[in-house]
């Protein structure tokens, strides 16, 4: 059931993301690539989870960089990491129509419940990625 629950909520704040994103005119490769600018995640991850191929994932490099959001390194500039903070809060405010009736001691406390799961979820995912970079 928490399965079930988790997945019908992860939707719905994927939908918000989208609207988000759509409101600062960016797709999805284009989120992939602010995203690895920020150095969370490393390229790998990000380009493969959803199967990019190198030529999608230089053109969005270059569109950011024409937006004035990506260095010519692929860092982030102060405008790219505004706009991106902007997508991930606006996200977030849409989020709230599903975390305000639980209230907040109730989302503490599902929260440490399901937080050891994502932390092995996430160290799954960057090993990997390691072994599928020294194959």
């Amino acid at each position: 059931m928490l399965w079930h629950a988790q997945t019908l909520i992860r939707e719905f704040r994927g939908d918000g993301h989208i609207a988000a994103m759509v409101t600062q005119d960016l797709n999805g490769v284009d989120a992939l690539v602010l995203h690895e600018a920020t150095g969370d995640l490393p390229r790998g991850v990000l380009q493969t989870s959803r199967a990019w191929q190198d030529d999608d994932w230089h053109a969005a490099r270059a569109r950011m960089n024409e937006r004035g959001w990506l260095t010519s390194t692929a860092a982030l500039t102060d405008e790219g990491r505004a706009a991106r903070d902007w997508v991930e809060m606006t996200t977030d405010q849409l989020m709230l129509r599903c975390w305000e009736p639980l209230g907040e001691d109730a989302c503490r406390r599902l929260r440490a419940l399901v937080r050891p799961h994502s932390h092995v979820i996430a160290a799954a995912t960057l090993t990997l990625e390691a072994s599928l970079t020294d194959e």
